[in-house]
């Protein structure tokens, strides 16, 4: 039998766009104007890979206080709830007895604290934050750690991610990965990675049950 491992931001949750405004707020603070592509680039990554990425980008950057006004920000707008088709998805695979993780790059503390809003740590066996691995996604680490504490091979797993970094650390870890864009529509480089692209979460269920009645 399969294992299931979740992104969390603009995957399983509709958590991720509040982030847009959140950057420039932060970034404004700082007489900082952030170039196109900034929040689509680090979204996925741990602190420490974010933080990286921010002060190539602009060294004059205070990455700290930037991280502080972000996390603010983001705490005082943010409406926790599932993406589409999420809730429908997590019935399915709980009925079927599909052991299931989260793998995010928010700490596991935001994890708990998100998944709790919504009564949904239940669904959950294993919970993986970014501050759990040395190197963020796109590095297979933080799913290959999901798998190992779910007890199963990563080639026995599926992930869903809205990512390009989240896509590439699914399949670098050798895990089949659906793709569901949020913030930004994927290039066609990563969706050549893709098990599939679906629109809304519940598309998988015709899918995985396949692999159920095997």
């Amino acid at each position: 039998m399969f294992s299931v491992i979740f992104d969390m931001d603009g995957t399983l949750l509709d958590t991720q766009k509040v982030f847009i405004p959140a950057f420039e707020y932060a970034a404004s603070l700082q007489g900082i104007t952030l170039k196109d592509r900034c929040l689509f680039d680090v979204c996925g990554m741990n602190d420490a890979g974010r933080q990286e990425y921010m002060i190539e980008r602009y060294p004059e950057i205070d990455v700290n206080k930037f991280d502080k006004d972000i996390f603010e920000y983001a705490d005082k707008h943010r409406v926790v709830k599932y993406k589409k088709g999420a809730e429908e998805l997590l019935e399915f695979l709980n009925s079927n007895n599909i052991k299931l993780a989260v793998a995010s790059g928010s700490y596991t503390e935001d994890i708990i604290s998100n998944l709790s809003k919504i009564n949904a740590l239940d669904y959950f066996d294993v919970m993986i934050g970014g501050e759990q691995v040395i190197n963020g996604k796109p590095s297979p680490d933080i799913y290959l750690l999901a798998a190992e504490k779910l007890g199963v091979l990563p080639e026995n797993c599926f992930a869903f991610e809205d990512s390009a970094n989240g896509i590439k650390s699914a399949t670098n870890a050798k895990i089949k990965c659906f793709g569901i864009a949020d913030v930004a529509p994927f290039d066609e480089e990563t969706k050549a990675l893709m098990y599939k692209e679906l629109s809304s979460l519940d598309e998988a269920i015709p899918i995985l049950n396949k692999f159920i009645k095997k």
